[in-house]
Order: structure tokens, then C-alpha cells, then sequence
């Protein structure tokens, strides 16, 4: 993180952990309210950004990564994943490009692996592989009328999702609409204008902390990937061919033909799901397991991949599990200390084969 941002949030009354998250804002509850509509604001500096630059990027990246970086420019970004041979994930990027250069914004426990990785790999390739993270500032804000905000605060219409676009009076600044429970956005720039980006959503909208925001992922099907369950799981498995961040048709990247394989020719027997807790299950760390109980007290063995806490009670979790044994089981489900559970819709489809 910046130590100018760092210090400004600090200023703003912010509490931060030892990786530069925000914490708390000192209204918990009002943070925690705030959520479920907005308009909210969060600091995401503490997140992952890469910078790829010369003359063979493009190439470079496009061996690298699941989707097809043809349909990034730099009005349009992508969700797109980064596997190892085996076809296990090692990260999930939102990418988008800036004055020729691509940028991969990505959790916080992978960003350095990412890095040296791609570096190992480029061999003499004219790229430029850099973490930004420290150089450039990233912002989220979201709510139920967040793109009307946006338009009369920032004077920008970014409507579409992925959509990119520069911020009016504010160089070098962009913002990009990215997947939630209603709109939201990712914005990115330099410290100086990143204050003054703040402080125009200020306007009209509560900041939170990130584990608030880290709500809205889980809402939205989208995992984080932790040091615990990063390289541990196929890309189907975390849902990526669902999110439309594969494309079987694009060509070699690592971890191609096991993806492809399992898509053209198996069938995907385990998925990210989403459940509500009633208990403290979720207090699990993100690789972690644990077990749900059906009705005759059978048991179903989930993997946590995220957790955040509900509005109103419990915790709301993204967990893999093998999905043939869930299609007997007998609801009402509950956890091992007999609680409620509950399996929830995602925003997408996973049990239909396209």
C-alpha cells in the first residue's frame, strides 16, 4: 500500500491490519447496515495489482491465463484465472489494459507467487512484469443506485458490466464495473487523485471495511483465493467456467488440456456453493472442512473457501463439495453443533453442462 493512502485513511479514522486491509471504521454496525444497499466505499489497496508491459505482453498473457485477452481493451476488462499444469487454480484476476499495459488485479496472498511465476516464465520474452500494488490505489464502491451515483458525482456512465473507463477530471484514474448483488465497481488511481476520488464518493455513501465488502463476493459466487487454497482445486471446481473466466476455444495455457478434458469430455463433480450458517462454522480458515448433517443425520464433507458475516445473523460462506451425494439428501440441513444450514442460489447456474 501507499504510505500517502495508508496515511490518509488512517486520517479518515480507519483501523488497519497488519497487510494494510481496513478493519474497521469505528461503526460496526452502521458499516455492516450499509452493506446490503449502499451506497458503501471501501479501500482495496491492500489487494494485488500487476502491471504487464513491451512489446509481447499480449502474447505473453495470453498463454497465461484461462480467457481470451483478445476481447480486453481498454474499454472493456475481463475476469479471467491463472492455473498450473495440473489445471488447479493459483489466482483470479480482473484484467484491463491502460495505455498499452495490462493489469491483473488479484488477492493479496497471491500476488507475490503470481509474480515470481511469471517471471520464471517469460524466459526472454519483451515483457515487463511489475506488482503496482504500492504505486497505484484501488477503491470499491457499490449500491443499489451506485451507477446514478457515480454519473452525478463523477460525471462518468459506466454501465456495462466490465465496462472500463476514465474518470473526467481526474488523470490517470479508471473505473470498471465489476460483478456484485447490484452495481458495483472497482476503481483505480494514483494516490494524489485517489483522496479526491474518495472524498467525491463521500458525498453520498458510508465507508466499510473489507471484511463488509468481502460480503458481496460471496453473494456474488466470486472466490478469494487464500494461501491455503491457492494451486488446491481445478478451475471448474471454483466455478470459473460458470463466471465465464474460461475459454475453451482460445488455445494453450497451462492447465488447458485437463480444463478442456473435463469440460468436453467428463463432467464436473464438484463445485463451489453458497450456504448460510447459523453458527460459527465459518470461523473455519479458508481450506479448512468441515461437515453438514441431513435430516437421517448423514453427513456431507463441504471445503471453506470464503466466509463473511450475514446482515442480520450467522455467516455466509462459499464452500466446495461433491455434488451427487447432495442430490439425496434429505433437507432440512444443519451443522455438526445442529444449527440451521442452508444451501443459497447463486447469481449462476452450476448444475446445468453447457
Amino acid at each position: 500500500m501507499h504510505p500517502q493512502w495508508q496515511t490518509f485513511l488512517q486520517e479518515q479514522g480507519a483501523t488497519l491490519n497488519d497487510q494494510g486491509a481496513v478493519t474497521s471504521w469505528g461503526q460496526p454496525e452502521l458499516e455492516r447496515i450499509m452493506v446490503k444497499h449502499g451506497p458503501v466505499r471501501a479501500s482495496l489497496a491492500h489487494k494485488g495489482l500487476i502491471r504487464l508491459s513491451g512489446e509481447e505482453a499480449f502474447d505473453f498473457l495470453q498463454g497465461q491465463l484461462t480467457n481470451d485477452l483478445t476481447n480486453v481493451s481498454e474499454e472493456h476488462a475481463q475476469l479471467s484465472g491463472y492455473c498450473d499444469p495440473q489445471g488447479h487454480l493459483l489466482a483470479l484476476f480482473t484484467v484491463f489494459k491502460i495505455d498499452q499495459a495490462w493489469y491483473l488485479h488479484c488477492d493479496p496472498d497471491v500476488t507475490d507467487n503470481v509474480v515470481k511465476r511469471l517471471n520464471m516464465y517469460k524466459l526472454r520474452a519483451k515483457v515487463e512484469i511489475e506488482d503496482v500494488s504500492d504505486q497505484l490505489v484501488q477503491i470499491g464502491y457499490a449500491g443499489e443506485f451506485a451507477d446514478l451515483n457515480i454519473q452525478r458525482l463523477l460525471d462518468t456512465k459506466i454501465k456495462d458490466l466490465y465496462q472500463t473507463h476514465p474518470l473526467h477530471d481526474l488523470p490517470d484514474s479508471y473505473g470498471i464495473k465489476v460483478p456484485g448483488p447490484y452495481h458495483r465497481y472497482l476503481f483505480v488511481a494514483p494516490p494524489d487523485h485517489a483522496q479526491t476520488l474518495w472524498q467525491a464518493l463521500t458525498g453520498n455513501g458510508e465507508a466499510t471495511n473489507d471484511a463488509d465488502w468481502q460480503l458481496l463476493d460471496v453473494v456474488s459466487g466470486l472466490p478469494r483465493l487464500a494461501q491455503a487454497t491457492t494451486g488446491q482445486f481445478i478451475a471448474q471446481f471454483l466455478n470459473l467456467d460458470k463466471l465465464d473466466a474460461i475459454n475453451f476455444r482460445k488455445g494453450c495455457f497451462p492447465g488447458q488440456e485437463v480444463i478442456a478434458r473435463l469440460h468436453f469430455r467428463g463432467k464436473v463433480t464438484k463445485r463451489m456453493v453458497r450456504l448460510h450458517l447459523k453458527d460459527n462454522q465459518a470461523e473455519l480458515a479458508p481450506g479448512e472442512t468441515f461437515k453438514l448433517l441431513d435430516q437421517n443425520d448423514k453427513a456431507y464433507k463441504f471445503t471453506l473457501i470464503n466466509a463473511a458475516e450475514d446482515i442480520e445473523d450467522g455467516k455466509v460462506c462459499l464452500a466446495i463439495t461433491t455434488l451427487k451425494p447432495l442430490e439425496s439428501a434429505l433437507a432440512p440441513l444443519k451443522t455438526e453443533a445442529g444449527q440451521p444450514a442452508t444451501i443459497e442460489p447463486l447469481p449462476y447456474d452450476i448444475l446445468s453442462e453447457d
